[in-house]
């Protein structure tokens, strides 16, 4: 695996992102952990692709992309986020009971992150 390349296309993708062409993105990102899935940038490639599919309004492959970081990349840094970002989207979806389980796994799993002080905020307004 060539380094510069790995991050190049991380940073391509995130680039789309940031522009806002979201298909594009989760076009690039998904490209991107099918072909560096052992990549130190895997959990943030498979984290920014459930992004990219929840701002194109599709609440079922985020949380699908999403899931994928809680269980396969549970250690990194972005599964905290990960779960929150499940819990947006099953609570879009009128899964209030889902959403809060996502918010209490956070506390559980995550104590001490700033994603577990967001979700006891969250878990405050229920």
């Amino acid at each position: 695996v060539d380094p510069a390349k790995e991050t190049q296309d991380y940073e391509t993708a995130l680039n789309q992102f940031k522009a806002g062409k979201y298909k594009e993105a989760a076009g690039s990102f998904g490209a991107f952990v099918q072909k560096y899935p052992d990549s130190s940038l895997a959990p943030n490639a498979q984290y920014w692709l459930g992004n990219a599919w929840y701002a194109q309004r599709d609440c079922k492959r985020a949380i699908e992309a999403q899931s994928v970081v809680t269980t396969r990349y549970a250690d990194s840094g972005k599964a905290p986020d990960a779960w929150l970002a499940i819990s947006t989207c099953q609570q879009e979806m009128g899964n209030p009971t889902g959403a809060k389980r996502s918010l209490e796994t956070v506390l559980a799993k995550y104590p001490g992150t700033p994603a577990a002080d967001t979700a006891r905020e969250r878990l405050k307004k229920k």
